[in-house]
This record gives C-alpha cells, structure tokens and sequence, in this order.
C-alpha cells in the first residue's frame, strides 16, 4: 500500500477538494464512468459523515491492490463519539442527514472491501475501490498519480496551501500537547522527591540535615511548580513569572518557618510571561536568596520581612530584588556575592548565564539586585 494523500474533514468546503482528489486518482485508474460516479459519491458521503458527526475528520488516500490488480484505498478517521450500532445494521436508520443518502450501507454495497471500527474514541473506516480496467500493479500508477495530485494542486493553489497549512497547524498543536505531557510526568516525579525530602527532614536527628535538606526542598519545589505551570500554560515553554514567585516564596515559607522563627514573604511581581529556562533560572534564585535571608538575616529573632519584588518588562530588561529587615551585613563580614556556598554559586552562575548584573547592599538588612537585560 502506498499513501498518495490526505485531505483534512473540518468543514462543508473540505467536500470539494475531497471530490477533486477522488476524481483524479480514479482517472489514474481508469476508472468507467459510471464507476467513478459511484466511487466519488462514497467517498463524499463519508467525507460528509466525518464533518457532520465526527467534529473533525482526516480522509487519506493510497495505492493498494484487490487479488494483483490495482484498487484505490481510503482511511477515514474521525474524533467524535462513534457510530450507535443500529445505524450499522442492515435494516437501520440512514447514516447520513445532509449527505446525498446514501450511508454507510450504500457505501458498504459500492466499496470493493469495506471496514468499520467505532467507539466513544471516534471512528475509523476503511473502504478500497476496485476499477474494472485491467491494469498492471507497479510503481508507474504511484508516479502518474503523484504527478496528477501536483496538477491538480497547480490548478487550485489556495486548496492546497491552505491543507498544508492545516497539517502544519495540527503539527504543532500535537507537538504542544507532548510537551504539555512531559511537563505533567516531569512536575509529578519531583512533587514526588519534593515529598520524600520531607519525609527524610522530619525524620533527621541532626539539626545540618534538617538544614540541608530543607534546602534541597525549596530548590526541588521551585522546579516542580516551574513544570507544574508549563503543563498548564497556554503557551508552550512559557512561564508566568508572577505565580512562579508566589509558588517559590509559599514553599520557602512552609518549609523554612518553625517554632523559633516567624518570618513573612511578601511578593510584587510584574505580570510576564517568560520563556521557561529564563523564568526556572529566576525562580531557582529567588529561592535561594530567601533561603539565604531565613538562614542568616535574623538571628537572634522570632519574626523578619522578607520582600521579593520584580519589576519591569521584557523590552527595557527585568529587575528582582530581594531584600529583608534583618541584621543587615557587618563591615568585616565576607561578602555573601563572593561566597563559596552552593548557593551563591548557583545564584552567580545563573546570573552570569543570562549577562545580568549582580549588586549586593548590607547596610540596612540585606538588599540584592539583580538585573536582567532585555529579551529581544
């Protein structure tokens, strides 16, 4: 078998070029007359059926054989909710409302072999249409055919542009549904490891590893809420920045304030929406800055502000700030921007990845900027 082409079924127009097409592959096989009347109306008939009950539809014609003799064969699948078993039935109700009255059956008595498969999940039926002349089954009829479907796009451009179009369109609307799919799978295993991290904290004895876990949480959690978004997004690899911040900052929170610290996350954030790795990488920095400020602004204290504020657009560049009340830098104290910590090394490699520039400010609490320059 081999596919010359398909036709997609949305709405009444889409008959027309269905007939054009079947009209052409007949005259390749030679078809008589009176077959390839009866040949086209079946193919329109269930063309009509997959517009009109199927919601949408795909007709794909291709080159078979019926006992070594070349036959024309078409595949019709549609999306909708299946055909009720007493439409298929000999002695049922006609098939078709606003077709040319012919039905399935009728179909089914034109067609050389005729197939139905029908389910809530839609419908697929496959018909073949054998010609009487007697011609030869070799790879010249798939050329002839070929060549006949490109004149008959030359003849009508706009058709054939706008089925490309089309199939392009379902490309990528197939596309972004995989990826809206990876994102699910990938946002479930890590809000997975993100719960197995704190069932292991709540567990630890020593007060490092409660530590340290608690901070592989808020890194773990920034990513799961970043697929988490994806997958929800209308717009794919796109984040929106604003409940990305709030997500980080709520699980920086949970995770982070206990009996003897009460601290407050306050969030101001633009609304933009970024791409993905842009938005992660803000993400993951921001909630390593607060953990930062939850480990060391407040020491000595039961309760601290923390505000992460974002501002600015993707045209004159994006600025965040993370700042708290706390006890601020002391003058001998090493400067956190130059620290050896995983922290502050992951904050300058992404910092230095996207080109932003970062400035650290000590004298009232802890205030770091950084700003990203525009998204051209």
């Amino acid at each position: 078998m081999a596919k010359l082409t398909t036709v997609t079924l949305e709405k009444s127009a889409d008959v027309a070029r269905l007939r054009d097409v079947a009209m052409t592959l007949t005259n390749v096989l030679q078809f008589g007359a009176f077959e390839r009347t009866r040949a086209v109306t079946a193919v329109v008939e269930l063309g009509r059926n997959a517009i009109e009950h199927g919601q949408k539809g795909r007709a794909t014609f291709s080159l078979t054989e019926v006992e070594g003799k070349p036959a024309l064969g078409l595949l019709v699948t549609d999306q909708g909710r299946g055909i009720p078993k007493e439409k298929l039935q000999p002695d049922g109700a006609p098939s078709s409302s606003t077709g040319m009255g012919l039905g399935l059956r009728g179909v089914q008595r034109i067609a050389t072999r005729f197939d139905v498969e029908t389910g809530h999940e839609g419908t697929r039926i496959e018909a073949v249409f054998r010609s009487s002349a007697n011609l030869p089954a070799d790879a010249r009829l798939i050329d002839q055919a070929t060549e006949a479907l490109n004149d008959l796009s030359m003849k009508d451009p706009t058709a054939a542009l706008s089925e490309q179009n089309r199939e392009l369109s379902e490309g990528i609307t197939e596309r972004d549904l995989l990826m809206q799919e990876l994102h699910h799978r990938t946002g479930n295993n890590l809000a997975l490891i993100a719960a197995l991290i704190r069932m292991s904290k709540s567990r630890a004895q020593q007060p490092e590893t409660q530590q340290v876990l608690t901070e592989l949480e808020v890194r773990v959690g920034a990513l799961s809420k970043a697929h988490e978004l994806m997958q929800r997004g209308k717009e794919t690899g796109k984040v929106d920045l604003a409940q990305m911040a709030a997500e980080v900052a709520r699980t920086s929170e949970r995770a982070f304030s206990g009996e003897s610290l009460d601290a407050n996350i306050e969030v101001t954030c633009a609304e933009l929406m970024l791409d993905s790795k842009l938005a992660i990488d803000i993400g993951l920095i921001i909630g390593e800055l607060i953990t930062n400020a939850f480990k060391y602004a407040f020491t000595g204290r039961e309760s601290g502000t923390i505000r992460v504020d974002v501002s600015g657009d993707l045209q004159s560049g994006i600025a965040l700030v993370v700042s708290d009340n706390g006890i601020g830098l002391p003058s001998d104290a090493e400067r956190p921007e130059r620290s050896n910590s995983l922290g502050w090394r992951l904050i300058r490699t992404l910092t230095f990845q996207h080109d932003a520039t970062l400035t650290v400010d000590g004298s009232d609490g802890l205030r770091v900027c950084i700003k990203f320059p525009a998204q051209s």
